[in-house]
């Protein structure tokens, strides 16, 4: 019986994402999908088919010896994400095309790196 239900959960998931490839084939080409962690330190970026494209950890939240915290935090946000893609959320995909482009400029912003080979001087 358990395995009947399951097989039926995924026949009707299966179903409801055709329905939305159907209506934006482009989206599901092109889609990303995001996933933050539970604290909000780590953000996970995925494409359509569910692999890391980007991970983003905020600046100062872990110190020395939190690489458990770390590992567990990547997890949660890569669960997320993944769940986002495999459901093809595209509501929450555009929202994850923007905070990837806001973080992006933030990262710019926080190191101030040369922007070219030409730039740095070597």
């Amino acid at each position: 019986m358990e395995a009947q239900f399951r097989i039926e959960e995924s026949m009707d998931r299966l179903r409801r994402n055709l329905e939305k490839a159907r209506q934006n084939p482009q989206a599901v080409l092109d889609g990303h999908f995001s996933g933050t962690s539970p604290s909000g330190a780590v953000t996970v970026w995925v494409d359509s088919l569910g692999r890391v494209e980007r991970v983003r950890v905020a600046p100062g939240m872990f110190a020395d010896g939190d690489e458990k915290l770390i590992a567990d935090e990547f997890m949660a946000a890569n669960t997320k994400a993944r769940r986002a893609a495999e459901n093809l959320d595209f509501d929450g995909a555009e929202e994850a095309l923007q905070a990837r482009a806001t973080s992006v400029d933030e990262v710019d912003d926080y190191y101030d790196e040369p922007r070219s080979f030409l730039e740095s001087g070597y």
